[in-house]
């Protein structure tokens, strides 16, 4: 059973870590913050590694770039759920698979699908999936309908999302890393981390 994540709070990956109760809905400290994502990403296939210190970097100007918000930060920890209209809040300038009330939004989630193509797996079962290039094509497509009310830095800003996604929750196909279009629809709609990297985590 899942918990109730605040709509403040637009990162599918950090929603779907509160509704698992690995953090709170409200604040963490830095160093559980980056522990937590450090540990989760280690479930991953492959046990990829993100950094503590990158995550704590990122988790420190998460609420605010102003000299306030970071001793803020540093002293209270990440407001995880006062992230929406943050620094890292793109404000709609991305996928869109989440509205501003954190709904999943189906056209969006269709019009994604269409970035995506069919990966072999190590077992040699076939899936929908999003492998770099893709994910690349999808970004750079999102950048571009958004002319008028974008800024230069959320572009760079999908750069830190979507290929450390593809870190984190990747598969290892034939020709190579990709995200699983069941496993990443599962993270953003029902906030749930992939099954195998559940068991992983329960195992320790």
């Amino acid at each position: 059973m899942t918990r109730p994540v605040s709509p403040r709070n637009p990162c599918p990956f950090l929603r779907a870590l509160v509704a698992q109760g690995l953090l709170p809905d409200s604040t963490a400290p830095l160093g559980l913050v980056a522990q937590t994502v450090e540990r989760v990403a280690r479930a991953g296939e492959g046990q990829p590694a993100l950094g503590s210190a990158a995550v704590r970097a990122i988790a420190l100007i998460a609420n605010g770039l102003g000299p306030s918000a970071m001793l803020r930060n540093a002293g209270e920890g990440l407001h995880l759920d006062r992230l929406r209209d943050g620094p890292l809040d793109k404000h709609g300038v991305g996928s869109g698979l989440l509205d501003a009330q954190a709904r999943f939004v189906v056209d969006e989630w269709t019009r994604l699908e269409g970035f995506a193509s069919d990966k072999t797996v190590s077992d040699g079962s076939v899936e929908r999936g999003l492998d770099l290039n893709e994910l690349t094509r999808m970004m750079d497509a999102n950048f571009e309908r958004a002319a008028g009310r974008r800024r230069r830095v959320d572009r760079a800003l999908m750069n830190g999302e979507w290929p450390v996604l593809l870190k984190v929750l990747g598969k290892q196909g034939a020709k190579g890393r990709f995200l699983s279009l069941a496993e990443l629809r599962d993270l953003v709609e029902h906030r749930r981390l992939p099954a195998r990297m559940q068991a992983r985590l329960s195992a320790g």
